[in-house]
């Protein structure tokens, strides 16, 4: 039997809903022997939405931000007791998902939901479902309020 999960992709924000899918990507991955992935999109368009980093004083600039969450994304996996490739892109966040699993070939793509509902998901969009819909292979999405 041909083995399904070679490659994960992990979209992280950095919020507790980034957390638990983290969680499970590490699990998966050391389950199936795959490579894991870790991507974080900077988008700067969406400074004014609060993000575990992008809570910044309005004086500081989008370069500072850019690097902070560069940043984090080398202090997570850090933390991490296998060996990871970090991808940190620019740009819209689902798009920039769909496009870098297309191109590394992902076999599972796993990210957080935050669960917003009403005015919120309305404003701020869902990630998770744009990445759902145009995914180029399955999604495992991990709501915030799950348990580990």
């Amino acid at each position: 039997m041909k083995k399904v999960i070679n490659k994960i992709l992990l979209a992280t924000d950095f919020s507790d809903a980034s957390q638990n899918a983290t969680y499970y990507a590490l699990s998966l991955a050391k389950i199936h022997n795959a490579k894991l992935k870790v991507l974080h999109v900077f988008d700067a368009r969406v400074l004014g939405i609060p993000a575990n980093y992008f809570i910044t004083d309005e004086q500081e600039n989008i370069e500072k931000t850019r690097q902070r969450g560069k940043e984090n994304l080398a202090r997570l996996v850090d933390s991490f007791d296998i060996k990871v490739e970090t991808i940190f892109a620019e740009g819209i966040a689902g798009r920039e998902i769909i496009r870098i699993a297309a191109d590394s070939g992902a076999d599972l793509i796993i990210l957080g939901t935050h669960g917003y509902t009403g005015w919120n998901r309305f404003a701020i969009g869902s990630i998770a479902e744009f990445v759902v819909r145009y995914s180029p292979c399955p999604v495992l999405t991990v709501p915030s309020n799950q348990e580990q």
